[in-house]
C-alpha cells in the first residue's frame, strides 16, 4: 500500500459522511486508485486494507456509554404499537399501549389505550400508580407531545398544563431525555419490544381493551418470577425494593380531564381531535364549553352552567391492511391439524371458523382448499354467509356453495338440481311481436 494508504483513509473518512448505501465498496476504490494513480498492488490487497481501516473507523466513531446504576423507585415511560384484529372490521389495526419499567429489577407493567392523547396517556399512568400502590420517584420520558410543548435549551422543558397539574399531584419529579438520544431511557425501550414480542405476537384479537388490560396485568405479575438478567436474585424479590421506595399515593384520585369550547356547526356538530360528534340539543353556532375525559365528553352550555348531554369518546383504531386469508390459509394446507392454532383463527367469522375445524382431518383439508379457491372470487364476507345458507340445508359441498355465490342472492337457497335458465331466448324476440307469433 505504501503511499497511498493517505488516499484511501481520506476517501474512507468521506465516506463515513456519506449515506450508508452511497459509500464505496472496496472494489469502487481499487478501480480509482488504479484509475487515479500508478498503483499496481492487487485488489485483494485493497479489499484486506479497507476491510481493517473501515472497521477501526468505525470503532472510532462509537460513543463510548457510561454504565448506569438505577436507584429503586425510579422508573421509565414510553409508548408503543402493536397489531391486533379489530373484531368488528376482522382486519388489522394498529394499537398504542404505555410500558412503564424499573431498571433496578428488570420489572414492567403496560396498559394498552384506545389512543396516544393526553387524556389516555394519564389515566393509564393513574391506573399504574393504583397497581403498584404508590409513585416512582423519578420518571424518565422522552419528548413526547402529550407532556412536552416545548424542549427549552439544555434538560428545560415547557409542559403542558395537563401533565403539570398530573405532576404536582403526584408529587413525581419528571426527566425527559435529551432530543435523538433514546438510549438515556434505554430500558423501557428495550422492554416496549419485549412485551410486544411476548404478548402482542401473534396479533391478538382485542375484543374489549379492559379485558385484554386485565390479563396483560396479571401476566406482567407473572413474569416477574424469574431469574434477572444479571443479579443473582428473582425480578418479583428485586421489584419489592422498588416498591418499597414508591412514594404514597395521594389520599384523593386525580381526575383526568381537559376542558375546552366548541361551536356547534349547522348540523349541531363539534369536532373534538379528528374525530366529529353530534349534539343533539345545541343549536347551530351555538358556543358550547367542553370537559373531556378519556371516554366520554361532557358537554354544557357556554357558561359551563347548563349540563347538555355525555357522549362517549369515539376511538377508531388506525388500520393497518385486511388480513390476506389465501396466504394465510396455504399455511395449513398440508397441516390441518394445526389450524386449531391458526394466529388469525380467532378473527375468521363463526360459521367459516365452524366449517374449517371438522373433525375428520381429510375433510378438513379439503375444505381448506375450496375456501382458498372461493376466497379468489368472493369476499370473506360473502363465503360467510354462504356458508350459514349451505348449513342450514346441511349441504356444505363444494358444488353448492359455489351455487350459492354464483346465485348472487346469498339469502335465497338455489334449488338442488336447477334447469337451465331459458329466459336469455327472450332478447332475440322482436319488439312487438308476442310468443304465440
Amino acid at each position: 500500500m505504501g503511499p497511498y494508504t493517505e488516499v484511501v483513509d481520506a476517501w474512507l473518512a468521506e465516506d463515513m459522511l456519506a449515506p450508508r448505501k452511497q459509500r464505496r465498496t472496496a472494489k469502487a476504490i481499487y478501480q480509482q486508485l488504479k484509475e487515479r494513480t500508478d498503483y499496481s498492488g492487487s485488489a485483494r490487497t485493497i479489499r484486506r486494507y479497507v476491510s481493517k481501516r473501515r472497521q477501526e473507523l468505525i470503532d472510532a466513531a462509537k460513543t463510548q456509554y457510561v454504565k448506569l446504576t438505577h436507584e429503586p423507585g425510579t422508573a421509565q415511560v414510553d409508548f408503543g404499537e402493536f397489531k391486533g384484529v379489530h373484531p368488528e372490521t376482522r382486519k388489522l389495526h394498529t394499537y398504542p399501549y404505555l410500558v412503564v419499567t424499573f431498571p433496578h429489577s428488570n420489572a414492567q407493567l403496560a396498559r394498552v389505550t384506545p389512543a396516544e392523547n393526553i387524556e389516555c396517556f394519564l389515566e393509564a399512568l393513574k391506573d399504574i400508580f393504583n397497581e403498584l400502590g404508590g409513585v416512582p420517584k423519578v420518571l424518565w420520558f422522552d419528548n413526547l407531545s402529550s407532556a412536552v410543548t416545548d424542549v427549552l435549551k439544555g434538560t428545560k422543558r415547557k409542559l403542558t398544563k395537563a401533565f403539570t397539574a398530573f405532576k404536582w399531584h403526584y408529587r413525581f419529579g419528571a426527566n425527559f431525555c435529551n432530543v435523538g438520544e433514546g438510549h438515556e431511557k434505554g430500558h423501557v425501550e428495550g422492554k416496549v419490544g419485549y412485551v410486544r414480542r411476548n404478548w402482542m405476537s401473534p396479533p391478538p384479537l382485542i375484543s374489549d381493551v379492559a379485558e385484554f388490560n386485565d390479563n396483560l396485568k396479571a401476566e406482567m405479575a407473572a413474569d416477574r418470577d424469574r431469574d434477572h438478567y444479571e443479579k443473582d436474585e428473582l425480578i418479583s424479590q428485586l421489584f419489592k425494593y422498588d416498591l418499597d421506595s414508591l412514594l404514597k399515593l395521594p389520599t384523593e384520585e386525580f381526575e383526568v380531564v381537559r376542558t375546552d369550547t366548541k361551536v356547534a356547526n349547522k348540523y349541531g356538530e363539534i369536532k373534538v381531535g379528528d374525530e366529529t360528534y353530534h349534539v343533539g340539543s345545541a343549536h347551530p353556532k351555538q358556543n358550547l364549553f367542553l370537559k373531556i375525559y378519556w371516554n366520554k365528553i361532557v358537554v354544557y352550555d357556554e357558561y359551563g352552567e347548563k349540563k347538555l348531554t355525555t357522549l362517549p369518546r369515539k376511538y377508531v383504531p388506525k388500520r393497518v391492511d385486511d388480513i390476506d386469508w389465501i396466504e394465510e390459509l396455504k399455511i395449513f394446507k398440508t397441516k390441518p391439524r394445526a389450524i386449531e392454532q391458526a394466529a388469525y383463527l380467532q378473527a375468521l367469522p363463526a360459521a367459516t371458523k365452524e366449517y374449517l375445524l371438522p373433525e375428520d382431518l381429510t375433510a378438513r383439508r379439503e375444505r381448506i382448499k375450496v375456501l382458498i379457491n372461493l376466497l379468489k372470487d368472493y369476499e370473506m364476507s360473502e363465503i360467510d354467509k354462504a356458508i350459514k345458507t349451505a348449513a342450514e340445508e346441511n349441504k356444505l359441498e363444494k358444488e353448492y356453495l359455489k351455487a350459492i355465490l354464483a346465485y348472487g342472492n346469498q339469502e335465497a337457497k338455489p334449488a338442488t338440481n336447477p334447469g337451465p335458465t331459458l329466459t336469455i331466448y327472450d332478447r332475440l324476440r322482436p319488439e312487438g311481436v308476442s310468443y304465440h307469433e
